[in-house]
């Protein structure tokens, strides 16, 4: 048997849609499942869509997640990990009750902003569970939202014992300061209605107006001494957002296929009146940005351009793979 000579291709470049870039591809699916969910709702999300938009196959996305139940789950889990970490990550740095209570009111406004679609989603997951109909809330429950809640409320308990705060029920006035948080984002149609004028083109201005007023309205309602409260919450609506524990963590030297599948992926060609877009996430071991949004590892100003952008590289991805329409027996196939 002759030895196979060795092949003069070059190796062709890892593809999101293959096994070989499992996290890329997961990544991928993720994203494109978020906004399709939130959009859409469970019942009316189509795997179809989800692979098409994040330029998979339909095989290589049931090969990650068995059906649209598990990756509908596989949504909440990200954001509520995410969430559980920055929270535990403030409450447990140096500092008093008031400085601690209003960094985690800082990390939670700052989780919701970065992925506005989770805020509809999770509203959505509350009214299943109303029904009866979920089957991940009691996972939830247990792994994310019970652990921060004790977190949190051990925190006002701490600020009441030392006077720093008020005597409030710790029971009452934390489902006020969670409210101030998320019906801002729960309630943008409205709001845009109302100030078009207003929000359809500052949004960066407008979520750290409105950072800064939530702190600004729990510190009132919270500390005994008022105007301290309010002097502290301006000063940490105003620091840059707190680095996650990974993101703290030591360097450790990367293979080349790790650097390729924690990069951000490329921008696309600027959109007029648009604002650029920021590729940067914690998955790329770089600064957090301030504002924006974060859609899974991508920033965007808006989910209203994130959704359009998303759905331009869907159509970019689809062109090449389009077949030329058959030519007829009389028609000439090149030059002979």
């Amino acid at each position: 048997m002759k030895p196979r000579k060795p092949s003069s291709r070059l190796p062709s470049p890892l593809r999101r849609g293959s096994r070989r870039q499992p996290e890329v591809s997961r990544k991928a699916i993720l994203r494109a499942a978020l906004v399709e969910f939130a959009q859409q709702g469970l019942s009316g999300a189509r795997m179809d869509a989800i692979a098409q938009t994040a330029g998979v196959n339909k095989a290589l996305l049931y090969y990650y997640f068995r059906d649209k139940e598990s990756l509908y789950g596989a949504i909440l889990d990200r954001f509520f990990a995410q969430l559980l970490e920055r929270v535990m990550t403030v409450c447990d740095q140096p500092g008093t009750a008031g400085e601690r209570f209003l960094s985690y009111a800082r990390a939670h406004f700052d989780a919701v902003a970065e992925s506005p679609y989770y805020a509809r989603i999770f509203m959505s997951e509350l009214m299943s569970t109303a029904r009866g109909g979920s089957p991940h809330f009691d996972r939830l429950f247990a792994q994310y939202l019970r652990p921060i809640g004790i977190r949190v409320s051990a925190l006002l308990q701490a600020g009441v014992a030392s006077r720093e705060f008020r005597s409030v029920d710790p029971n009452q006035f934390l489902p006020s300061a969670i409210g101030s948080i998320v019906h801002y984002f729960l309630t943008a149609p409205l709001r845009e209605k109302f100030m078009p004028e207003r929000y359809a083109s500052s949004t960066e201005q407008a979520i750290q107006q409105r950072r800064a007023a939530v702190l600004d309205f729990i510190a009132a309602a919270l500390f005994t001494d008022r105007d301290a409260g309010i002097a502290l919450a301006a000063t940490i609506a105003a620091q840059p957002p707190a680095r996650s524990r990974r993101a703290t963590a030591a360097p450790r030297k990367k293979t080349a296929d790790q650097r390729r599948a924690a990069s951000p992926p490329s921008p696309p060609a600027p959109q007029p009146a648009q604002p650029p877009i920021q590729a940067t996430g914690p998955d790329a071991d770089q600064p957090t940005p301030s504002v924006g949004y974060r859609w899974m590892d991508r920033w965007f100003p808006d989910f209203q351009t994130a959704a359009k952008v998303l759905h331009e590289e869907a159509m970019q991805r689809k062109k090449p793979n389009q077949r030329k329409p058959p030519t007829t027996p009389g028609e000439e196939r090149g030059p002979k």
